[in-house]
């Protein structure tokens, strides 16, 4: 079995293509962001903090300040990529600085704790029968004097957490099984997040039960994983980030939008078709067959191409696989059964023109019991069909 870390289990729930991709094809890509680039230099700035710390070389300020400044310099490149357009590297950098010096100035002359270890490598298993194998990076791994451990976790990110999401954090209290495996005298140990754009932190003690309920969860995660023969997208705010928008059926068309020229984009059949499709949904011009007409051009053009969103100059449709089901009513035979059926509820007078073919609606909208809809669908079958979604960009909707 793979052996899985908390980014793995992570990239799978957030998107499991980018999972697939990343994982399993193992397709790599030379993708770096300037946020996870400064994440990076700060993390090892506050680990040459530590570990000269622990050597009895106390850094001060202006150490710590150049020793990123000079990690800054030397790693940067110009395939970094800033997604914001209103900034650039120095600003990062600037960010960087402001984040160390307040850490410096809460935290400086370190002695509160003892460092055990920086960046440990950790490995453990979620269960007795060594099946279910985890690894995992600690920021720093320290002990007071009062004997608390305390796992630490330096984070740049622009978001500050509140208490219930650290509390429901899996990657720390994954590393508290794991710390508390290869010490298994280890007994109090306290989780901290450090936000260092915030300059605050945030404290979680976990349970002995609660550790146990989340090493089920993550065999559970990661069962389900294994198992999995569908790696469908998943949009979110985070696709802006991804390094595999050519190969994903909702981002592709961005990437082909952006080849184009205007003139070149407006003449592309999706385009036309979305267009179209916005201009009868919005204004209800054209028949009925009409609109038939160009859904179905739609999805044939979805298909043909492997994307599932479709954009417009102003609109986008997102084509989605739905079953849905159909009454057979092949026979003579089965038609009565079933007519049989619904008589003897009362429920006949209920069905559309007196049509058993309208029952999927009935279905749809959950209107009879359980025990009915039961009987009936022994008459039915499943039949696969398509949704069309229309939305400007980033505001889905039916």
């Amino acid at each position: 079995m793979t052996v899985y870390s908390n980014s793995l289990l992570s990239t799978y729930e957030q998107c499991p293509l980018k999972y697939k991709l990343r994982y399993r094809d193992r397709i790599k890509r030379k993708f770096e962001t300037v946020e996870g680039f400064l994440g990076t230099m700060v993390h090892w700035t506050l680990r040459k903090c530590y570990d000269d710390h622990r050597f009895g070389v106390n850094m001060n300020m202006d150490g710590l300040l150049s020793h990123f400044n000079g990690l800054w310099k030397h790693r940067w490149n110009d395939s970094i990529i800033i997604m914001k357009k209103d900034k650039t590297s120095e600003d990062y950098k600037s960010r960087g600085e402001e984040m160390l010096g307040d850490y410096y100035r809460h935290y400086s002359p370190f002695n509160s704790d003892q460092t055990i270890d920086t960046e440990l490598s950790i490995s453990f298993f979620l269960d007795d029968a060594h099946k279910y194998r985890m690894i995992g990076y600690i920021d720093r791994l320290s002990k007071t004097s009062d004997g608390i451990i305390q796992i630490h976790d330096f984070k740049t990110s622009a978001n500050l957490p509140n208490q219930n999401d650290a509390d429901t954090d899996r990657q720390l209290a994954l590393y508290q099984l794991g710390v508390q495996q290869k010490w298994p005298d280890y007994n109090t140990i306290h989780l901290i997040w450090h936000y260092l754009a915030f300059d605050m932190e945030l404290v979680s003690l976990r349970s002995p039960e609660a550790i146990c309920e989340l090493a089920w969860n993550t065999m559970s995660l990661i069962d389900e994983i294994e198992s999995t023969q569908e790696f469908p997208p998943r949009e979110s705010g985070l696709c802006d980030w991804c390094e595999y928008p050519d190969l994903c059926p909702i981002r592709k068309n961005i990437v082909i939008k952006e080849s184009f020229t205007k003139n070149e984009y407006d003449s592309q059949q999706g385009v036309i078709l979305v267009d179209r499709f916005a201009l009868l949904n919005n204004r209800g011009e054209g028949t009925e067959g009409e609109m038939e007409k160009v859904k179905i051009e739609l999805i044939e053009y979805a298909l043909r191409e492997g994307i599932d969103v479709i954009r417009g100059n102003e609109y986008q449709v997102k084509i989605t696989p739905v079953n849905k089901m159909k009454i057979r009513g092949e026979s003579d035979i089965e038609s009565t059964e079933l007519e049989n059926i619904i008589h003897e509820v009362g429920k006949w007078a209920k069905v559309f023109q007196n049509d058993i073919t309208s029952l999927g609606a009935v279905f749809d909208n959950n209107l009879w019991s359980n025990e009915l809809m039961e009987q009936i669908m022994k008459y039915s079958n499943d039949e696969k069909g398509y949704s069309i979604q229309i939305s400007r960009p980033g505001n889905l909707k039916r």
